[in-house]
């Protein structure tokens, strides 16, 4: 008897392991910190391209489970948020801008972010991620296409059992919210953004 259950304990856990489960990357946005200084009187367009937004990326998660997320699709409001602490107007584009929406928009610059994440959990038996990270590379150019500045930064974040039980992404949201404060600390600290 102890053997039927030990191969069927087995088979459950062949089983489930490599499912990918859907978690959020977005967390509350409101709750970013505002800068320090007003913003920069600027127009931005952050361009987050629909095929960027629906790219669905799978990383490992405990239990030998995965996690599945769309990074470009969760962090388009943190983004946004995080700019507008930098930036006096953001507007948001689904692809770079041509001269016409650039002078109706008066854009000063465009941003362009690449995400990339990982994931990890010591857990034997739970699947969400205890550990994720989020490195953002934002690229700003001038309204010519003429590269600006460009700024790496990488948010970090943990949750244990007890915090994540609730909220299955939490250490995803605590990566974003860490990297897009780092981020808009970077953008706004940046003195080429300020001619």
């Amino acid at each position: 008897m102890t053997m039927i259950r030990t191969v069927a304990v087995a088979s459950l856990i062949a089983v489930l392991s490599g499912c990918a489960h859907e978690i959020s990357m977005t967390g509350d946005p409101t709750r970013l910190p505002a800068l320090q200084t007003a913003p920069l009187d600027k127009t931005v367009a952050l361009v987050i391209t629909d095929d960027e937004a629906g790219r669905e990326v799978i990383t490992p998660g405990g239990g030998g489970d995965k996690v599945s997320y769309h990074p470009y699709r969760d962090l388009e409001l943190p983004l946004y948020v995080g700019l507008g602490h930098v930036f006096k107007n953001v507007t948001k584009l689904k692809a770079a801008p041509d001269a016409e929406t650039i002078r109706a928009r008066h854009l000063d610059y465009v941003v362009v972010p690449t995400i990339v994440t990982t994931s990890s959990s010591p857990s034997l038996l739970t699947w969400p991620p205890t550990d994720f990270s989020v490195t953002l590379t934002c690229t700003v150019t001038d309204p010519a296409g003429q590269q600006v500045v460009t700024e790496k930064v990488t948010g970090t974040g943990h949750a244990e059992f007890s915090e994540f039980r609730r909220n299955f992404g939490l250490a995803a949201q605590l990566a974003t919210a860490d990297a897009v404060t780092k981020l808009q600390d970077s953008l706004a600290g940046a003195p080429e953004l300020h001619k």
